[in-house]
C-alpha cells in the first residue's frame, strides 16, 4: 500500500473536516457563559480534523486494498484460464 498517498488523503479531509467543524461551531454558538461554552470553535475544529483524517485514511485505505484484490483477481483468472486451455489443447 502507498503510505504516502494515505497520509495525503487524511490530511486533506482532516482540513475539509476543521472546515466543518468551523462551520458547525458557528451555526450551532450557545449563548450560555459558562468557560465550557465560550469558545467553541477550536474543540469542533480539532474534532472534525481528526474524524476527517479517520475517515480519510480509512476509505484510501479500502480503495487500495480493493484495487489490491482486483489486480489478484485478474492475475488469477487469467494464469487458470490459460492453464485450463493448455489442457484441452493437448
Amino acid at each position: 500500500m502507498n503510505r504516502r498517498l494515505i497520509f495525503f488523503a487524511g490530511l486533506m479531509t482532516s482540513v475539509i473536516g476543521a472546515v466543518i467543524g468551523l462551520a458547525v461551531a458557528e451555526m450551532a454558538a450557545p449563548n450560555f457563559e459558562s468557560q465550557f461554552y465560550r469558545d467553541p470553535h477550536r474543540r469542533y475544529a480539532i474534532a472534525g480534523a481528526v474524524a476527517g483524517a479517520l475517515i480519510g485514511m480509512g476509505q484510501e485505505s479500502v480503495r487500495q486494498l480493493k484495487q489490491q484484490q482486483e489486480q489478484q483477481e485478474k492475475f488469477q483468472s487469467t494464469s487458470h484460464g490459460r492453464a485450463a486451455q493448455g489442457r484441452q489443447i493437448k
